[in-house]
C-alpha cells in the first residue's frame, strides 16, 4: 500500500508514468494499473484499490501434474508390496531424477506426506478398562521451583492407579534409578499394597531400548515387591495416557499458586498436602473419590514384603591425586590412610558410603548441585602432618567452621605445625565438638591451647544425660518398733 501511495503522489506532482516507474523501480504497466484504480475509486466506479480476498495463482513450474501423478503411482504400488520393501520419499525422488525431472527432495517429501495424510490408514485406538487394583502407571515430569532463593528445574515422579485415579507424586533433584526405586517404595508404602502391574514408557533407567531388556537392578527390585513391569511401545503415549495427563494436572494444582520454598523437603511437604486435597475431591464420571476407590482396590493388590528393599547402587571410582572421588560431577574426599587408587562407592538417594571391602571407611551426604565439594578435614590430617604449610590455603580448611578458622588465623597462621594437634582433636572427636570447646574457653577467657581444648572435649563426652524414672513403685511402711529394740539393745 505504501508503494501505491508513492506512485500516486509522484504522478500528481507531474511525473510521467515512465518517470514514476523508473523512480519506484516498477513496470509501466503496474504504474498505469494502480493510477487507473485510484482514479476509479475516487470517481466511485470501484470500491477498493486492492481486493481483500485476492488469490495469486501461479501454475507449478517444477512439480507439474505429470510429476504428481508419477509420485502417486509409486505410492499406490506400495500398497501391494511387503512393508520393508516399499518405496520411500528418497527412493521416489531418485526415480524421478532418473526420468529427467529436476526437482528437490523436499518437494517430493511434501507430496508424499500429503498423499499419506489423505490415503494412509487411519490410526485407531482401543479403549481400555483396567480391572480394579490391577494396574498403576509411572512417569517423570519437570517442575520449575525457587528453592532457597535459586530457580532450578526439579524432577517430579508421578504415579497413579488407573481404576481409582489415586495419585502420588514426589520431587527429586535427580532422575536416576535410585530416585525411581525410592519413588516406588514411597508409593507402595502409601498404598500399603503393591499393584500387580506397573506401566512405563521406554525410560533408560528402567528399560534398555537397544537390548530390549529391563534393567537388571530394577528387575531385582520388581521381583522383591512382586509386581510385573510393563513397557509401552515406542511413540505410543496413549498406552500410558492416564499418567501423562496426571503429571500436568498435579503440577498445575500444586505449583501454579506457589513456587518458592526454603528447602526441597518443604516443597515435598506442600505437594503432599495438595495431593491429599486432590485425592479427596470428586472425580469426573466417577462415583467414588480416589481415596474411597483405593480402599476398594487394595484387596486386589499384593501385600507389602516383610523386608524392605535396600535401595543403593555400587560403582567403582578412581581416586585423584587430591584424594577426591567424582560422582555426578561432584567431589567427595577419601581418607588419606586408604592406600589403593580405586574405591567402591555405595550410592543411596541422599548419602554415599566409601567401602574398603565390606567395611565403611567414610560417609558423605550427596550433593545436589554441580561441581561442588564435600570435604572432611579428618581425611587429610595425616597429609597435613607431612605438609603443615599447606594448611594456610587448603580448601578443606576454608570449609571448616568459622570459629576454627578464626582460631588458626589468629594464633597459628605463622606456626602451622602447632595447629596439627588441634586437627588431631577433630579427627578423634568432631568438628562440632571442637567448635563447642572454643566457645567454652572464650566465655571463660582461657587461652585455647590444645590441652585446654582436649579437656573441654573430654569433659563434654563424659557428661551423663539426666534420667528420670517413669514407672512408680511402692515401699512398705517401716517397722519402727524393731528399730527401737536394736537401739536399746
Amino acid at each position: 500500500m505504501t508503494d501505491i501511495r508513492k506512485i500516486v503522489e509522484l504522478h500528481e506532482l507531474g511525473d510521467s508514468k515512465r518517470e514514476v516507474a523508473r523512480e519506484t523501480r516498477s513496470s509501466r504497466n503496474t504504474v498505469k494499473k494502480y493510477i487507473n484504480r485510484v482514479k476509479n475509486v475516487r470517481e466511485g466506479k470501484e470500491t477498493e484499490i486492492l481486493p481483500k480476498n485476492r488469490k495469486i495463482i501461479q501454475p507449478p513450474r517444477v512439480v507439474t501434474p505429470e510429476v504428481v501423478e508419477k509420485i502417486h503411482r509409486h505410492l499406490k504400488t506400495n500398497l501391494t508390496r511387503p512393508k520393508k520393501q516399499r518405496l520411500n520419499a528418497k527412493r521416489i525422488h531418485e526415480l524421478l531424477r532418473k526420468d529427467g525431472h529436476k526437482l528437490s527432495y523436499s518437494s517430493v517429501k511434501q507430496k508424499v506426506a500429503d498423499w499419506k495424510k489423505e490415503h494412509g490408514p487411519r490410526e485407531v485406538y482401543i479403549l481400555q478398562q483396567p480391572k480394579q487394583g490391577e494396574r498403576a502407571e509411572f512417569d517423570w515430569g519437570r517442575v520449575d521451583l525457587c528453592i532457597g532463593g535459586v530457580w532450578s528445574k526439579y524432577h517430579s515422579a508421578g504415579m497413579v492407579l488407573n481404576h481409582s485415579l489415586y495419585r502420588v507424586s514426589r520431587l527429586y533433584s535427580r532422575e536416576t534409578l535410585l530416585e525411581v526405586i525410592q519413588a516406588h517404595i514411597e508409593f507402595f508404602n502409601e498404598l500399603n499394597a503393591v499393584p500387580p502391574k506397573m506401566v512405563y514408557d521406554q525410560m533408560s533407567t528402567v528399560y534398555n531400548s537397544k537390548t530390549k531388556q529391563i534393567n537388571e537392578r530394577f528387575l531385582e527390585f520388581a521381583t522383591h515387591y512382586g509386581f510385573t513391569p510393563v513397557i509401552c511401545n515406542p511413540g505410543s503415549p496413549q498406552e500410558k495416557g492416564t499418567d501423562e495427563q496426571s503429571i500436568g494436572y498435579v503440577r498445575r494444582m500444586a505449583f501454579a499458586e506457589r513456587t518458592s520454598f526454603d528447602t526441597l523437603d518443604d516443597a515435598n511437604a506442600w505437594l503432599k498436602q495438595r495431593l491429599l486435597e486432590i485425592n479427596g475431591a470428586p472425580v469426573h464420571r466417577r462415583v467414588l473419590t480416589p481415596i474411597e476407590g483405593l480402599e476398594l482396590e487394595r484387596p486386589a493388590m499384593h501385600p507389602l514384603p516383610v523386608l524392605e528393599f535396600s535401595n543403593y547402587v555400587l560403582i567403582r571410582a578412581s581416586i585423584s591425586k587430591y584424594s577426591f572421588v567424582t560422582c555426578d560431577t561432584n567431589y567427595y574426599s577419601v581418607p588419606d590412610t586408604y592406600r589403593p587408587r580405586h574405591i567402591t562407592l555405595r550410592l543411596y538417594e541422599n548419602t554415599i558410603e566409601l567401602l574398603d571391602g565390606d567395611a565403611i571407611i567414610a560417609t558423605h551426604q550427596r550433593l545436589r548441585g554441580k561441581k561442588e565439594y564435600c570435604l572432611n578435614i579428618a581425611h587429610f590430617v595425616k597429609t597435613f602432618h607431612r605438609k603443615p604449610g599447606a594448611i594456610r590455603n587448603a580448601k578443606v580448611v576454608a570449609n571448616l567452621d568459622i570459629k576454627i578458622r578464626e582460631l588458626f588465623n589468629r594464633y597459628y597462621q605463622n606456626e602451622p605445625k602447632e595447629f596439627l594437634p588441634i586437627l588431631d582433636l577433630i579427627k578423634n572427636s568432631s568438628e562440632q565438638a571442637l567448635s563447642y570447646a572454643i566457645d567454652t574457653l572464650a566465655e571463660q577467657e582461657i587461652f585455647p591451647t590444645c590441652d585446654a581444648l582436649r579437656f573441654i572435649i573430654w569433659q563434654q563426652e563424659q557428661m551423663l544425660q539426666p534420667f528420670s524414672i517413669t514407672d512408680s513403685f511402692c515401699v512398705d511402711e517401716p517397722q519402727l518398733s524393731a528399730f527401737d529394740q536394736l537401739i536399746g539393745g
